[in-house]
């Protein structure tokens, strides 16, 4: 069995990258910064998905003047 080293320091609320929440996850010792990493890569995913959603909604809205002028 692998000899496991958790870190007992606390996860903050500041931006991590989903690197140090992967991290986190695997590493901390106590289950709340645990929790706290999970939901900060819930939150970054979360703003991830919504600025590709926009960027979906700018080209379909392009295609459509796009086709307007075309027609």
């Amino acid at each position: 069995m692998a000899n496991e080293t958790y870190d007992y320091e606390p996860f903050s609320e500041t931006d991590h990258s989903m690197k140090e929440i992967a991290d986190a996850i695997r590493h901390k010792g106590y289950g709340k910064d645990v929790r706290e990493a999970i939901a900060q890569g819930f939150e970054n995913l979360d703003k991830h998905l919504s600025g590709i959603e926009k960027q979906i909604e700018d080209i379909k809205d392009q295609k459509d003047t796009l086709n307007d002028i075309f027609k």
